[in-house]
């Protein structure tokens, strides 16, 4: 067991990602150990069961590691004697104290073993594992054996096997080594709002608050010198935006050297490797607290100066992984009178870390910007335990707490003697957050009475205080490691997921109560989506969460508070872009003929308007693709490639499957949401619904396209409002149609939607179809002309028509367009 100055941790979950050197790179991960929580918070839960209450928490646990059961054959020994081996210079022959029954005899060839050390002890019949053997009783040089002092690589604890293990003086002899080194290991999936439970003590509040025990953290505060830390190091922020806050401390004259068993063995359960003491206590330290810190070694900072400043365009730096990297434009940097010494919040420099002839210690605590060390590290292709803290935003009030612990623990353990005070800047401190309750609205949204003190007790035990108490409600001041609380409706969840979503009451009878029928878009929906599958389209689902130019590109784009990165900081403001990126991987992979369609949400910035999120538009779109060739291959038909009037057609029948008709098409000289011009604006009951064009240059140039699809964006909604009354069905006429086509010359500027609108007036109740087969302009077409050509079906549903009235009826229609347009009939 680790010795117990100030309820340090036995086992502590430590990634040693800033000193981490020459290793094979890992994404950074989450783990907790039932050792370590249990220093911080009382409870008496199998590992099951903190598993279940965690993942009930939302902290979803996905495994549970019983570390070191193997070495249940494995006891701690006493070497009570040694001696000399008679017929071997490098044997030894001792005897060991197993804690009953008499001392064995037990011949050992490591030189490090000595009489009154405590050992790791295999008893006859053990297997070791890591070597390949059993340990029986034999004879060696004529000493017979009767078991064997082990080292780390045979128990499989590490690669030591120069010598024996040597274990701390005050275990007992014949304790399992199970004991000694096992535990239970919690692997945990933390989201990205939840960046405070990156530690023990984070777990640790969440244990407590399901509990009701109270949490005790372990002692920070250092014993101190007289020489001034303030007379030693001077601070500098150039860009107080991006490290708002920055404290150093130093220590001096420590002796770097290998960390104490416990801590070594902490760091290797987690498949760690231990570098020094000083770099494993930083590491510690930033698992307990969930705060990274960083060591350096303070007679290397030249001008015993920091300064916090952004790099400069092609600036290189060389990191603790002896890797030389050009740094992005605007990377926050760590430096001295000179030169650059740490990425800030990333991973520090190869010129000022900690080595075996390293005395004296400049230990770092600072909070920087998340976006800023996200951009830096996705820059970098550097995926580090301190920026994946960073990103999720570090609590800014644990800054001080941190950096006091590390010098601490570096004193205890490396014999060093600690400055007095800390240089802390931080000009604008952070401002209180204060959110009122409302214990009626609780119920209201939860469905279920929850006592007021109740409520009171959960947000306490998370953190939470009470700075003003009413008769229906609290206003609570909300702790500076709870970023993801902002609003009323935070609160209540955090009472939620604590009091157990299971008692959340499943009650029918309200569902009953507010049902209101189908939902219009949603049927909507559902008949879109069946129509182009059965038309041979195929639907695609791009993430709604994009990049910023893609999503500024066309409107008022909404940023999101906690995006993962910068190229999912934005929702998107329309479909188009996504539908880019799959027409681009489609062409890359020689698939060019394309018919997609998505259906999914867009979203804009709308000043003060009302909405499930104020100041927020939700809009339900429908994108459609046709790109490549308009028809499959035949011998006898000449291909060409799609063009507007395909695609069209396709909503022109899209359309009539919702007995909408064909629309009016009115053409539009100016880009919009991505289509570019010329395009068609598609209204519905003179309202429009849809726009239809080629994709914009923007789109084509950003995604490498090199086809020229065409597509078309719809409101959804705003076509479920246009779309009177519901469809009914009209049995097909017993009657034959009649089929003529027409071919007219008329102006150019005239629009085909004004045409058909004299059609179908002077058609009658006689025209029951129109269908548009040719635009034509050129040979044999005067100059700021155009032919246009439809397709027209007469018909009855209570007669045979007759050839004249076919004819009076197409005779009305022609002299409507001459009259209207100045058409002229094309022979």
């Amino acid at each position: 067991m680790p010795p117990n100055f100030d309820s340090v941790h036995s086992v502590i979950f430590v990634e040693a990602e800033l000193y981490r050197r020459k290793k094979t790179e890992r994404m950074p991960t989450s783990a907790v150990t039932d050792s370590g929580l249990k220093e911080l918070v009382e409870y008496d839960l199998s590992p099951e069961d903190v598993a279940e209450r965690l993942t009930g928490l939302g902290l979803e646990v996905e495994s549970i590691d019983n570390r070191y059961e193997e070495l249940n054959d494995f006891i701690v020994g006493e070497v009570v004697t040694k001696e000399k081996h008679e017929k071997a210079d490098k044997l030894s022959v001792c005897t060991v104290s197993t804690g009953s029954g008499e001392p064995l005899t037990v011949v050992c060839g490591a030189s490090n073993v000595e009489a009154g050390q405590k050992i790791a002890f295999a008893p006859v019949g053990t297997e070791i594992s890591g070597a390949g053997f059993t340990v029986e009783k034999r004879k060696i040089r004529g000493v017979v054996s009767e078991g064997m002092i082990c080292s780390e690589s045979e128990l499989g604890l590490g690669e030591g096997h120069d010598g024996i293990l040597v274990l701390p003086k005050e275990l007992e002899p014949g304790t399992p080594l199970s004991e000694v080194f096992g535990d239970v290991v919690y692997e945990i999936d933390i989201t990205p709002n939840r960046g405070d439970c990156l530690s023990h003590i984070g777990v640790s509040r969440e244990i407590a608050a399901i509990t009701g025990n109270r949490i005790g953290f372990p002692e920070s505060t250092p014993e101190e010198t007289d020489e001034l830390t303030s007379d030693t190091v001077e601070v500098e922020i150039e860009d107080p935006d991006l490290c708002p806050r920055y404290a150093a401390r130093v220590v001096k004259n420590v002796k770097v050297e290998p960390s104490p068993l416990w801590l070594q063995e902490a760091l290797k359960k987690i498949g760690v490797r231990p570098i020094n003491n000083v770099v494993d206590v930083a590491s510690y330290v930033m698992f307990e607290s969930g705060h990274p810190l960083h060591a350096f070694d303070y007679d290397q900072v030249s001008g015993k100066k920091i300064v916090v400043r952004t790099a400069e365009k092609g600036e290189k730096f060389t990191t603790l992984d002896s890797k030389e990297r050009e740094l992005p434009e605007d990377a926050l940097l760590i430096c001295d009178a000179k030169r650059p010494v740490a990425i800030a919040g990333v991973m520090g420099g190869e010129n000022s870390e900690i080595t075996d002839s390293s005395t004296n210690v400049l230990i770092e605590s600072a909070w920087f910007d998340p976006s800023s060390i996200r951009k830096t590290a996705r820059g970098l292709g550097l995926a580090t335990d301190a920026s994946y803290r960073f990103e999720r935003g570090a609590d800014i009030g644990i800054v001080e707490y941190a950096i006091n612990r590390a010098a601490r623990f570096i004193a205890k353990i490396a014999g060093g003697e600690v400055l007095k005070g800390i240089i802390d800047a931080y000009p604008v401190p952070k401002e209180e957050r204060k959110v009122p309750l409302r214990f009626h609205r609780t119920a209201s949204i939860l469905g279920l009475e929850i006592e007021h003190e109740r409520q009171i007790g959960i947000l306490e035990a998370l953190g939470c205080k009470v700075v003003k108490r009413e008769q229906d409600g609290a206003t609570f001041l909300v702790p500076t490691w709870r970023t993801d609380i902002t609003q009323e409706i935070d609160l209540i969840e955090e009472i939620a997921r604590v009091n157990g979503y299971g008692a959340i009451p499943d009650d029918t009878r309200a569902m009953i109560g507010i049902f209101v029928g189908v939902d219009p878009v949603q049927e909507l929906i559902g008949r879109t989506r069946q129509f182009f599958v059965a038309n041979g389209f195929t639907e695609v689902v791009a993430p709604y969460q994009t990049d910023p130019e893609s999503a500024q590109q066309y409107g008022e784009a909404v940023e999101l508070r906690n995006a993962l990165g910068e190229d999912t900081s934005f929702m998107r403001t329309n479909l188009l872009p996504g539908l880019g990126k799959i027409i681009s991987l489609n062409e890359r992979h020689s698939r060019r003929n394309l018919r997609l369609f998505e259906i999914g949400k867009a979203f804009r910035s709308a000043g003060q308007s009302e909405g499930i999120i104020p100041g927020i538009v939700e809009m339900e779109e429908l994108a459609l693709v046709v790109a490549g060739k308009a028809g499959p291959f035949a011998w006898d038909v000449k291909e060409r490639e799609v063009d507007l009037y395909d695609l069209r057609g396709v909503v022109d029948r899209y359309l009539g499957s919702l007995g909408l008709g064909s629309g009016e098409y009115r053409p539009v000289n100016q880009a919009k949401w991505g289509i570019g011009v010329p395009a068609l604006a598609l209204f519905v009951n003179n309202q429009e619904v849809a726009r239809l064009g080629s994709i914009d240059d923007w789109v084509l140039k950003r995604y490498d396209i090199a086809s020229q699809p065409y597509v078309m964006l719809l409101d959804v909604e705003r076509l479920s409002k246009a779309k009177k009354g519901t469809s009914q069905y009209v049995p097909p006429s017993k009657y034959p149609v009649v089929d003529r086509d027409i071919s007219i010359l008329l102006d150019a500027s005239v629009h085909s939607g004004d045409v058909e609108a004299m059609i179908q007036k002077r058609g009658g109740e006689l025209l029951q179809e129109m269908q548009l087969f040719d635009i034509y302009q050129g040979k044999g077409i005067p100059k700021g002309k155009k032919s246009i050509s439809y397709g027209l079906k007469f018909g009855s549903k209570e007669k045979t028509l007759e050839e004249a009235h076919v004819d009076e009826q197409l005779k009305q229609i022609l002299k409507g367009l001459m009259e209207e347009f100045k058409a002229e009939l094309r022979s």
